[in-house]
């Protein structure tokens, strides 16, 4: 449902309520140290509450999969000044702050190297070091909603007026309603439910908003290419292993009570062999799941393995749906409480399409970059 005025639409003000709950129960402060308020999880913790909450709900999973994945409150763990760190934690830990994160812009897709915006850096009537930017990005989930928003954008100092940093991809943040920042669009992403939308507007920002501080000035890609392996290797692979799980658990069961041609469909060996994939790819993607989560836990943040795990895991999760429509027949076809799948059907290309979509990491990152420069040979023909 939807609130209609004269301009706009906006989604109905109850679709908040959950969001509001998990912020304030502290479901987005995982990744944030205890001293600041919050609830530090090892990544196997992570991933199994991920998996928990998205087996009730893709559209929950989705919603505390993103502040507890690429976003501000990593990125100031892991680069942000102790100023920055005192002043934000805390209030994302405790849910007064609901983040997001804006990296690419309207003709992106996959390419975050592409055209972002871009901003440069000069003096205000106080004299004050500012970053003028135009900032126009695309899909940005909890974009609607996040009261501390992180932009990435390409930093020019034609003026030479960093001291301490350098151009380059610059990431920063703005608080809701400061410096023109506009969060007026929402999209609806294969009807899911989570918020998603634009982030807009022509803003000056403070050299102090940059995470880490001016000396960050430039840093950002490095920054982000090690918070993104979160996303890709926990976060979405949490999400395959719910949907498939689910499907599991639930034709398993679907399987022995129904029967069709006097027999139940568990004695089919049609319907079997089906089954058997739904089984074999869950069980890859669980043990997947645990190996890599281990080798995150070790301190390792392996960018090519957590590609792969995206890859293959929603790629196999929607395998698993699809088999498990088959079984299910007309019931997963039709709309209601009683259909178990549908949900998880509707958000599979989601995770397929988000963080690079797989068509680019297979190519770019899985072949170009893993194969190529792994093995012993082909990387030194190529050169």
């Amino acid at each position: 449902m939807c609130i209609r005025d004269s301009t706009r639409i906006y989604p109905n003000d109850n679709n908040n309520k959950w969001i509001e709950y998990l912020a304030k129960n502290k479901f987005f402060s995982f990744l944030i140290d205890p001293k600041y308020g919050g609830i530090k999880l090892s990544v196997n913790e992570l991933s199994n509450l991920l998996t928990k909450v998205t087996s009730r709900d893709p559209t929950l999973g989705v919603i505390t999969m993103v502040p507890n994945s690429l976003g501000p409150g990593e990125l100031l763990t892991m680069y942000g000044t102790e100023q920055q760190k005192n002043k934000y934690l805390p209030k994302l830990a405790s849910g007064e702050m609901i983040p997001c994160f804006g990296l690419t812009g309207p003709t992106n897709g996959s390419d975050a190297t592409g055209s972002i915006d871009e901003g440069e850096v000069i003096l205000n009537d106080k004299g004050d070091k500012i970053v003028n930017v135009v900032i126009n990005k695309r899909y940005i989930t909890l974009g609607p909603v996040a009261n501390l928003v992180g932009v990435a954008f390409k930093l020019k100092d034609k003026y030479d007026l960093l001291d301490k940093g350098k151009q380059g991809v610059t990431v920063a943040l703005i608080e809701k309603n400061k410096y023109g920042l506009k969060q007026l669009t929402h999209h609806n992403p294969m009807n899911a439910g989570f918020p998603n939308g634009t982030l807009k507007g022509s803003i000056q920002i403070p050299v102090e908003n940059i995470i880490g501080g001016e000396k960050n000035a430039g840093n950002g890609w490095k920054m982000l290419m090690e918070c993104l392996s979160a996303g890709r290797g926990i976060s979405l692979p949490a999400t395959a292993n719910a949907s498939s799980k689910v499907a599991s658990f639930g034709i398993y069961h679907y399987i022995k009570v129904r029967d069709q041609f006097n027999m139940p469909l568990e004695n089919m060996e049609a319907i079997q062999e089906k089954f058997n994939k739904i089984i074999y790819n869950t069980w890859i993607i669980q043990s997947s799941i645990e190996l890599t989560n281990d080798i995150l836990d070790s301190g390792s943040s392996p960018a090519v393995i957590s590609a792969i795990m995206k890859q293959q895991t929603t790629e196999r999760g929607r395998n698993v749906l699809n088999e498990a429509l088959d079984i299910h027949g007309g019931a997963g076809i039709c709309l209601g409480y009683s259909n178990f799948l549908e949900k998880f059907y509707r958000s599979a290309p989601i995770g397929i399409t988000v963080e690079g979509s797989n068509t680019l990491t297979r190519s770019l990152i899985v072949f170009g970059q893993g194969l190529n420069k792994s093995h012993p040979h082909i990387f030194e023909i190529l050169d």
